[in-house]
């Protein structure tokens, strides 16, 4: 059985409709909830990642919704994962932990002992002061290298599960050797992620900042663009640079799901907390539609390429008309450990995967 993460819907009834996609399908169930309150929330102590400003800033309609979360059967991860540093001389700082204290006292209330974390310095944090909550890495620690993960078993070994940067998905001798190095640690992959391969803005994301920059700025707000997720790989996914965009990043499609079961990776995050549709649907046809792949690529063949990748959402052409020229995951099973090397000189196979959806698909772009 496969199991998956979703962020956290933000209404009941969306709770509930996430809920009904267990029961249509039969290799895999959602197991997991996500969340962590937005940036104008009262309460927010500021650890976590910044998304869009939400309407509701009461922090008990979001404490009401995860116990409601929690009594419907899924477990619950709070996130704490902003991989910013912090100075601990701040006055800032005094009050961020203030109000972390309250908010995990009222999290521990509604049931939640879980939390995701990508700051080492909070990790010390929560380990002194908050041995009760089972701490999980956060996949913005982008950790992409096995010694990297080597040392931070041995520094906290309190941690239960990572998620590896999405950079690592295709590198099957990496993850093969972590389950090597430590057996017993739960890894969770990130499969619908559409960021490019290698993006150099992949650590800012959050506050993506325009490629020229002039002395004309005249406020934070013109420098920070938080629309869009990165505008690096958001101008990559329109015009011609759609086809190599396609091949470029480190989705791990539904029917390639079982092979890294054969590593023993069984867990796996759907993301889309930051797309358009998320607050009115809980992208809950996206979350079914790959999950009914897993099951059987033949009952999604018919439906949109965008329901796979989340950042691809404008295109509508058919998975069956592009899944032939895709990489086909058995290169990378030989080859991925190579791509953070060779890619782009020695090695030019997703060009050529590339090249040839361009030729031979007409790809439908939503504008």
């Amino acid at each position: 059985m496969y199991e998956f993460s979703v962020p956290m819907p933000f209404k009941k009834n969306l709770i509930d409709e996430i809920e009904s996609i267990n029961h249509k399908i039969e290799k895999s169930r959602i197991m997991t909830m996500y969340f962590a309150l937005h940036a104008n929330c009262s309460g927010n102590p500021g650890f976590g990642q910044s998304r869009t400003n939400h309407q509701i800033v009461d922090i008990d309609y979001w404490l009401d919704l995860i116990k409601y979360t929690i009594n419907k059967g899924f477990d619950f991860v709070y996130l704490l994962n902003s991989p910013k540093s912090f100075m601990s001389e701040s006055k800032i700082f005094d009050i961020q932990l203030e109000k972390l204290d309250k908010l995990l006292k009222k999290l521990k209330d509604a049931g939640c002992y879980k939390l995701r974390v990508s700051n080492t310095q909070l990790l010390g944090y929560l380990i002194k002061n908050y041995p009760e909550f089972k701490l999980y890495a956060s996949t913005s620690f982008e950790y992409t290298q096995l010694n990297q993960y080597r040392l931070f078993f041995e520094l906290f070994p309190q941690v239960v599960e990572i998620v590896p940067s999405y950079e690592c998905n295709k590198n099957f001798e990496l993850l093969k050797n972590l389950k090597k190095i430590n057996p017993y640690m739960s890894i969770e992959l990130m499969v619908n992620e559409g960021c490019l391969k290698g993006c150099p803005l992949r650590m800012h994301h959050n506050f993506a900042i325009p490629l020229v920059c002039t002395n004309t700025l005249k406020s934070r707000e013109t420098i920070y663009t938080p629309n869009y997720f990165c505008i690096l790989c958001h101008k990559c996914t329109s015009n011609e640079k759609i086809f190599k965009s396609l091949c470029n990043p480190n989705l791990i499609y539904p029917w390639e799901i079982k092979e890294y079961s054969k590593l023993g990776i069984n867990k796996f995050k759907l993301v889309g907390r930051n797309s358009d549709d998320f607050i009115v649907t809980g992208n809950k046809d996206i979350y079914e539609v790959y999950l009914k792949g897993v099951d059987d690529y033949k009952q999604i063949e018919n439906e949109c390429y965008s329901n796979l990748n989340i950042y691809h959402g404008d295109v509508k052409t058919k998975i069956k008309d592009i899944k032939p020229y895709l990489p086909d995951i058995k290169y990378f099973m030989k080859n991925g450990h190579l791509c953070s090397s060779v890619c782009g000189v020695k090695c030019h196979y997703c060009d050529k995967c590339a090249e040839n959806i361009k030729k031979n698909v007409i790809i439908d772009l939503d504008k």
